[in-house]
């Protein structure tokens, strides 16, 4: 395990955004959020996922049928066990533009006029650590880079 920056003089700004699982997990697969907002932030991303999952009801409103079946596939994975109010990866946000139909499968959400989408690089898991989250940006102290451990 290392922790993100060991010597870095100044830190780059971080700020922490939540999900609802199942698409906290999902992020660390597909690098395409969906929100219902636009943002002109570029720059480091703490990915948390939220204490209260999506239920099965709310989940097919967002994904529809066809993007259901393929988040009900993803959520058997290891990977997505456990994570509820905790930190769990960090990565940059690079793009942030309207969502178009074809972003449907990169997105697991089904299209919508008004939905925008997040394009996010450099996914990198980190040693899971509890975290309250909140709507929207969460700008974080600078002395939250010493908490964040990337796993091996």
């Amino acid at each position: 395990m290392k922790t993100l920056f060991n010597t870095e003089p100044t830190m780059p700004e971080l700020r922490a955004l939540t999900w609802k699982e199942p698409f906290a997990s999902l992020m660390m697969w597909c690098k395409v959020g969906t929100r219902t907002w636009s943002t002109d932030y570029r720059g480091l991303v703490l990915i948390c996922a939220g204490k209260t999952p999506y239920n099965k009801r709310e989940l097919f409103a967002l994904c529809g049928e066809r993007q259901m079946k393929r988040v009900e596939y993803y959520k058997t994975l290891e990977t997505f066990k456990n994570n509820e109010g905790k930190a769990i990866g960090i990565a940059e946000l690079w793009n942030c533009r309207p969502m178009k139909p074809s972003d449907e499968n990169a997105c697991f959400v089904q299209y919508k006029p008004g939905l925008y989408c997040h394009f996010y690089k450099n996914i990198r898991a980190i040693e899971h650590m509890p975290y309250k989250g909140q709507q929207g940006w969460k700008k974080l102290a600078p002395e939250f880079w010493e908490k964040i451990t990337l796993k091996s």
